[in-house]
């Protein structure tokens, strides 16, 4: 029979391993100095919630809900940082945009895991990152980039009870390649792709 000890230094032995492990995908992503706790690409960490098999059968971290926000959402990242809080990264397989400012797409985001950490896990967000193939753009988490996100989120909630009441919804850009990639191309009417 296995002794109680025994357990008990397997089970350390386990989270030294998976530390370690996190330790290691936080030094390759080039994540900001802290401890891993949510991971969604690829390699789950299990700290903020535990881990599930997706529909493609890989484990994968459960995302975020916030009821409150009526906000759902699965960051790249999410690091405790040294500095106390907690920082969303969002990875993006693009070159960082001319001038060094993020997309206003890829702002947004960040801005919704912000929130989503603020409701979700209670924690303090200082600030976010958007890991551009080139380079990591820091983003202050100000009052004015939250106003923002809420904003965002309350114009989604309009734009999305207005079409269940059977009226239309206007596309809010000018830019074909979003067309291109959007999945309601096909049955939108105003389509620039």
């Amino acid at each position: 029979m296995i002794s109680v000890a025994l357990i008990i230094v397997l089970l350390f032995v386990a989270s030294l391993l998976a530390r370690a492990a996190a330790g290691r995908e936080s030094r390759r992503a080039g994540l900001p100095a802290g401890s891993l706790l949510y991971s969604d690409t690829g390699l789950p960490v299990g700290r903020v919630a535990p881990a599930e098999v997706g529909r493609d059968g890989r484990k994968q971290e459960r995302p975020l809900v916030s009821q409150a926000l009526s906000l759902v959402g699965r960051p790249d990242y999410l690091v405790e940082s040294e500095d106390g809080g907690v920082v969303p990264v969002e990875a993006k397989s693009t070159n960082c945009p001319p001038g060094g400012r993020p997309y206003d797409s890829h702002l947004a985001q960040l801005a919704a895991y912000c929130l989503l950490v603020e409701d979700v896990l209670g924690a303090t967000v200082p600030y976010g990152v958007v890991k551009y193939r080139d380079r990591e753009v820091r983003v202050e988490y100000t009052e004015e980039l939250r106003a923002y996100a809420l904003d965002l989120i309350e114009e989604m909630k309009r734009a999305a009870e207005a079409a269940a009441a059977g009226r239309e919804v206007h596309r809010s850009h000018e830019d074909p390649r979003r067309c291109a990639g959007c999945s309601l191309r096909d049955v939108c009417t105003e389509s620039l792709a």
